[in-house]
């Protein structure tokens, strides 16, 4: 069997509702028609710290290397023929539970960029995500999640049950080719697993003016560069507080979850955000780079709609301490129900800045309410 693309999140369910054609502000849908997106162009740079010259225009240079590597990847661009100073690559470690931890980045070329190396014994790949060819997509390009019916406590103040609404990974251009190998068997099977802790990222890659290119960038790099056949996230949100729904679940329209989430017995599919810590742990990320700034305030009242949600329709309390149980191992780890990437693991994510004001401008807002 032939890899193929397949329909992802088309049918409605209580408590989720499936929106049809509407169009997010940024991306590759237009009402009334196929989501069409291009695909992304990768090429893997064929040396290892010394200078490539890509042969097409590139936007992201991805970056990937063993954890057990001591140096510091670095990372310059060439542009008008003058190589640009040294950059620190700020890494992420993550994996799926069934392979090694790896650590990986992503980093935004500069306009004109024709080149670039790469140093601490890291691999490299160039991305265009722009002039690939056509990619058309099947299925409604937004979704909505809501609270169930007995839950009262509104989101930021409205009326109503808590909701957030999802750009589809139709939505953002996901190219479903990557989730199987060449028989069509996949390559990432779902599997889930209670919920028990939510986990707070950031990409750690600068935003472009096209957020759903952005998403594509970090799909393309967990999925076939890492050879995970998905994305690592379960949910991503833009600069503008715009929610796109990350790793798949499955064909019953639930973003991250096994069907209609309910306190106490919400399953959410596991996925490789937060390497021996996967299962049962939603990862939700922040596109951007927070290490030496905030993200946006409507990226910020996003996360706190989205976590304030997740607790509402799992159960878990947002402000507890909790001990984490590996459900094959047995072993237990303290943690809190709302986490930061590094505090599961020695990691800069989700960013030094925004690491500083997350007890504040998120745990303790979501405890409280949006506020």
């Amino acid at each position: 069997m032939r890899r193929r693309s397949f329909l992802t999140g088309s049918t409605a369910l209580a408590g989720l509702t499936a929106l049809g054609a509407t169009v997010p502000a940024r991306g590759p849908a237009l009402a009334g028609a196929e989501p069409e997106t291009p695909r992304v162009m990768a090429e893997p740079s064929p040396v290892t710290g010394g200078l490539t010259r890509p042969r097409t225009r590139f936007d992201v240079v991805t970056v990937t290397r063993p954890m057990t590597t001591a140096a510091e990847p670095a990372i310059r661009f060439e542009t008008a023929g003058v190589l640009g100073d040294w950059t620190p690559v700020h890494l992420h470690s993550s994996g799926r539970e069934d392979r090694d931890p790896v650590s990986s980045a992503a980093v935004r070329a500069p306009e004109g960029a024709t080149g670039y190396e790469v140093r601490g014994g890291a691999r490299a790949w160039a991305l265009n995500l722009s002039d690939g060819e056509t990619l058309r997509l099947d299925g409604p390009t937004r979704t909505s999640l809501s609270a169930p019916d007995d839950h009262h406590q509104p989101l930021g103040g409205s009326g109503g049950r808590p909701s957030v609404r999802f750009v589809t990974r139709a939505g953002w251009g996901a190219d479903e080719s990557y989730r199987f190998d060449d028989e069509g068997n996949d390559r990432w099977p779902a599997r889930f697993d209670p919920v028990q802790a939510l986990t707070v990222h950031h990409t750690a890659l600068a935003t472009s003016d096209d957020h759903a290119a952005d998403v594509r960038a970090v799909y393309h790099l967990h999925a076939v560069q890492l050879a995970w056949g998905d994305i690592g996230y379960h949910a991503l949100i833009d600069p503008d507080g715009v929610v796109y729904e990350g790793r798949h679940s499955g064909e019953d329209g639930a973003p991250i979850f096994s069907g209609r989430p309910r306190p106490g017995r919400a399953a959410s599919v596991t996925a490789g955000h937060t390497h021996t810590f996967n299962h049962g742990n939603i990862g939700v990320c922040l596109l951007g780079d927070f290490t030496d700034e905030l993200p946006t305030r409507a990226a910020r009242d996003s996360l706190v709609d989205v976590l304030r949600l997740l607790c509402a329709v799992t159960g878990a309390d947002p402000g507890a301490e909790i001990e984490y149980v590996h459900p094959d191992t047995g072993a237990r780890t303290p943690a809190r129900t709302v986490s930061r990437h590094r505090d599961w693991l020695d990691t800069e994510c989700p960013g030094n800045a925004f690491s500083e004001v997350f007890d504040a401008e998120i745990r303790q807002r979501v405890v409280r309410g949006r506020g």
